[in-house]
């Protein structure tokens, strides 16, 4: 696999953990790296992102959040001779509930970065912009993340 078809799995990666009930398979993709609100404190490693971060999503029966988190516009700028690279994407939320009907509930322009180690890209930092929130009341526990607090 390319360097650029590494780091697009990771994206995927991202998303399937989180939309599947995944949360230390989450938190874990963060192990050495970053994950924060523009505006917050950054949540550094698993153990701040598992519990400032993913702790605060609602799951249900089905151990899921019933969401579906869409990467589109993904630009990559990878440097394969120093083994970095950066991106931004968008990220768009959908969630679906015996309460809410399918609707998208945040639509954020995300700005990673990451590094090659041990012959695995990994993240060392995503930051989340955050233009649309909708109604998250049936995803998250309180919304202090998305608000920036």
């Amino acid at each position: 696999m390319s360097d650029q078809e590494q780091i697009l799995s990771l994206l995927n990666r991202y998303s399937h953990t989180v939309d599947g009930g995944d949360i230390e398979g989450f938190a874990a993709l963060y192990e050495k790296g970053e994950w924060y609100v523009e505006g917050s404190t950054p949540n550094r490693g698993f153990k701040e992102v598992f519990e400032n971060v993913v702790s605060k999503v609602i799951f249900y029966e089905d151990g899921t959040p019933r969401t579906r988190h869409v990467n589109a516009n993904i630009e990559l700028d990878i440097d394969e001779k120093a083994g970095t690279a950066k991106g931004q994407r968008y990220v768009t939320v959908y969630q679906q509930t015996d309460k809410l009907p399918l609707q998208p509930i945040f639509s954020g322009h995300y700005h990673d970065e990451f590094v090659k180690d041990g012959g695995e890209w990994r993240f060392t930092r995503t930051v989340v912009h955050q233009p649309f929130v909708g109604d998250v009341s049936q995803h998250l526990k309180n919304d202090d993340f998305v608000e920036g607090k």
